[in-house]
């Protein structure tokens, strides 16, 4: 196919699903992923303020991704948690990037976990890892068949007139 023959509506849509897909917060995704398995843990709560982040690396063993939130429950009480997710060093050598972003040379998904102190188990931390994975999956499934529908409908009205 020609690129020159290519709607301009196609192509004005493809780059606006193409930069609101790079856009998004610099946060670590490590950081990302331990704050919603941290969330998970807590599900009747009301809100959650992340309150602290503290990133420390034991090369060439793990990164542990320290976080601290409080958490306000349905009945208004307040109570602040600490957790902690633990990232396997995960790089052969060490490269510009790893220099650069120290994080990237770990795992995505962390193979262990404490909360409050208390080491979870690895069954409850795969638990938690699965979980929060599926909703993932899910959430972008969603997604995608609403932009698909909204697209279709423009088109639909598109031709219309």
């Amino acid at each position: 196919m020609n690129i020159r023959n290519v709607p301009k509506s196609v192509a004005v849509i493809a780059t606006a699903i193409s930069l609101v897909a790079c856009s998004g917060s610099t946060e670590d995704v490590r950081v990302t992923f331990c704050k919603d398995i941290s969330s998970a843990l807590v599900p009747g709560a009301e809100s959650i303020e992340w309150t602290a982040n503290e990133n420390t690396f034991r090369r060439p063993e793990y990164a542990t991704a320290k976080l601290t939130f409080d958490v306000v429950d349905n009945s208004g009480r307040h109570k602040t948690m600490r957790t902690a997710c633990y990232f396997e060093f995960d790089a052969i050598e060490d490269t510009a990037q790893h220099l650069a972003d120290p994080f990237s040379a770990y795992a995505t998904l962390p193979f262990a976990m404490s909360v409050d102190g208390r080491a979870l188990s690895d069954a409850e931390v795969i638990a938690l890892r699965n979980n929060e994975q599926i909703r993932r999956g899910k959430a972008a499934i969603e997604r995608l068949e609403s932009s698909a529908r909204e697209l279709a409908a423009k088109v639909r009205a598109g031709l219309a007139q």
